[in-house]
């Protein structure tokens, strides 16, 4: 079993396709929420999206 991988972003939305090509996944895009503490988990691979400590972000 892989260490759960922890990837810091600086943005509230991401794309993963799991970084592996013709043996990744689709993409999905996900969003970091407030409510979930900002950090969000790929629902194929299981990488952890979190936000970076410092990071802001800004409204449209």
């Amino acid at each position: 079993m892989k260490p759960e991988e922890i990837i810091e972003v600086e943005t509230a939305s991401v794309a993963c396709d799991g970084e592996g090509g013709a043996a990744g996944h689709p993409r999905v895009f996900l969003s970091l929420k407030p409510e979930d503490g900002y950090k969000v988990v790929c629902p194929y691979c299981s990488k952890t999206y979190k936000l970076k400590e410092g990071a802001t972000l800004h409204g449209h």
